[in-house]
């Protein structure tokens, strides 16, 4: 099917400087945020995870048996970086950087040989032409999220495996004349362990099987057996299809819970409304950052779609059966209508049937950009007809684009910094207010994050973090009264979360409220009986107010036991050991 043309050592080491070139470009444009803070999600994830304080129970294989299905390598993958640099943000977004770099020469490689396979007709330039599709790939500012956002690495590194999978698929249709143990067992068996083992990163790689065969049957020849197969049958092809997809579609909306488990009413909005929501994502938000990269926001504010019949649903739909339909009917159209399938076949997983908590993420584009950029990069050279032309214009669109990453990566330098720049931009969405507020507490600036607190909680009062950590600011401003009512709220909202038993308990206890003290610390111990703080707390209080000394000894020999380096540590030991010989 498709011929191999062994490189001759100049193309090979033009190819080795090509890569170089992607490395330094990944290294000058991403630099700026390697000294970076963790954000978001990274520090309830990372820098507040209990099992990351001991990473040496993740990186066992047992582990990784046993979390499989629950990303269990991308835990492996931050307890290799807890283990080495601990929790210093460094090690992780050098890892992050240098997996995106390698994702970018893994693209140039890709994109070289579909031009070979696709039969190029625009010039022998391959490796120009790859190698800035490649590279804007590499500095498009909507990948600064999948990068710099730590936690996003499930996205980068669940890419490398589909990545490296797709060039090695390649390479066995290549190898397809020759009846060779590298063709027949060792390359499929390898493209084999590659999938089933980036699954364990993020499911994204179950699209990998439909998208090999697509792109199998889209280099194949017109006059192949497979093709002539599938136009003898393509009726009950598509007939078949078409059922398959109106009973997964029935099965979905009918039954929240298939394939994914049920959906929470409170954070989510539901199936239904997500998968009509996600046609708009795709073409008005996610298409447009693409082609027009400004603005780019963490946690945007996207409309939801209700109806069928709204416009934004209908337009959007028409708007992907237009570009189908332009890209069918030019003379490169199979090259054109795999890369679009590879664009909407990628994404889909996240923009239909998983429902999920945002209708929109821009780390989500991460390994669905090349199928536009490809397009984008083919049709310029395409329409031109003129390689220099073609490659001055690819070379002003990276510097531009790689100028406009450097600018959003400022965006990720601290807490505070992202969610002012993520509040500017959706002030109508309450977790940007609220995570604004949280990031003026931690740089000490109290009096704006009770001001941004008190506005997330005119606009939601039904949400935990905000009754608690306002109460935790009021409680240190003084504002006990104020606290108390904050404090007894978050119960209300979340019962099950034992430290706020313990701020009331504490607050009762300096009211010298014994009974209400003991109360609150008894059932913060109850739910999670891990607060060495809460022990000593009862220890105190039953030693030295309730005069229960039995009792007050075992409270604090269990806080001992489960801090030994507490503050005044060797006093309780020495009054645990007095009273105990009694």
């Amino acid at each position: 099917m498709v011929s191999k043309l062994i490189d001759p050592p100049s193309a090979r080491a033009r190819n080795i400087y090509c890569s170089m070139a992607l490395a330094l470009t990944g290294i000058l444009v991403y630099g700026n945020h390697l000294h970076n803070t963790f954000q978001f999600d990274s520090i309830a994830y990372i820098k507040n995870s209990l099992s990351l304080k001991n990473p040496e129970s993740i990186l066992t294989l047992q582990f990784w048996m046993s979390e499989f299905f629950a990303r269990g390598l991308l835990s492996i993958s931050m307890a290799l970086n807890a283990h080495l640099d601990e929790l210093r943000p460094f090690g992780y977004h050098v890892l992050n950087l240098a997996l995106h770099i390698f994702n970018a020469i893994l693209v140039f490689y890709i994109f070289k040989k579909a031009l070979l396979h696709f039969k190029n007709s625009i010039g022998k330039n391959d490796a120009a032409i790859s190698f800035f599709a490649a590279t804007i790939f590499l500095v498009h500012p909507i990948q600064t999220e999948s990068v710099i956002y730590i936690i996003s690495r499930s996205e980068v590194l669940a890419s490398t495996f589909y990545l490296l999978g797709f060039l090695l698929f390649q390479t066995c249709l290549e190898l397809h004349n020759r009846h060779s143990r590298l063709k027949n067992l060792i390359l499929p068996l390898v493209i084999l362990f590659l999938i089933v083992v980036g699954f364990s990163v993020k499911q994204t790689l179950a699209t990998f099987p439909l998208i090999i065969f697509l792109y199998y049957i889209s280099v194949c020849p017109l006059d192949s057996p497979v093709i002539k197969f599938i136009l003898n049958w393509k009726w009950q092809i598509l007939t078949a299809v078409l059922i398959f997809l109106s009973l997964l579609l029935y099965k979905l909306l009918s039954d929240e819970t298939f394939l994914i488990g049920p959906s929470r009413p409170d954070e989510m909005v539901g199936r239904e409304k997500f998968m009509l929501s996600q046609p708009a994502v795709v073409i008005f938000y996610y298409l447009k950052k693409i082609l027009f990269p400004i603005n780019l926001n963490v946690d945007p504010d996207v409309e939801v779609v209700t109806l069928l019949l709204s416009f934004s649903f209908i337009a959007s739909i028409m708007m992907i059966a237009f570009i189908a339909y332009y890209l069918w009917n030019q003379e490169a159209w199979r090259f054109y209508i795999f890369f679009l399938s590879w664009f909407l076949i990628i994404l889909s997983p996240s923009s239909s049937i998983v429902t999920l908590h945002d209708l929109a993420a821009e780390h989500r584009v991460y390994l669905a950009l090349p199928g536009v950029i490809f397009i984008l990069s083919y049709g310029l050279f395409d329409i031109l007809k003129n390689q220099k032309s073609g490659i001055l214009i690819l070379c002003g669109l990276t510097l531009f684009l790689g100028a406009l990453n450097i600018e959003r990566n400022t965006a990720w330098k601290s807490e505070l910094s992202l969610w002012r720049d993520t509040y500017k931009k959706s002030p109508g969405k309450l977790r940007p207010l609220i995570n604004l507020a949280r990031a003026h507490s931690i740089e000490g600036n109290s009096e704006d994050a009770v001001r941004y607190y008190e506005e997330a909680l005119s606009k939601g009062s039904g949400v935990f973090v905000v009754q608690y950590n306002l109460g935790e600011l009021y409680l240190k401003k003084g504002r006990v009264e104020e606290a108390i009512l904050r404090f007894e709220s978050a119960l209300q909202l979340k019962p099950e979360i034992p430290e706020t038993y313990a701020k009331l308990g504490e607050i009762y206890l300096a009211r010298k409220n014994w009974k209400l003290a003991d109360i609150y610390f008894k059932k913060c111990i109850e739910i999670d009986s891990r607060f060495s703080q809460v022990f000593k707390n009862l220890g105190v209080l039953h030693f030295y107010h309730l005069k229960n000394l039995k009792e007050s000894l075992l409270y604090f020999s269990r806080s001992l036991a489960l801090d030994p380096n507490q503050t005044e540590a060797n006093k309780i030991r020495k009054l645990v050991q007095q009273y105990s010989t009694h």
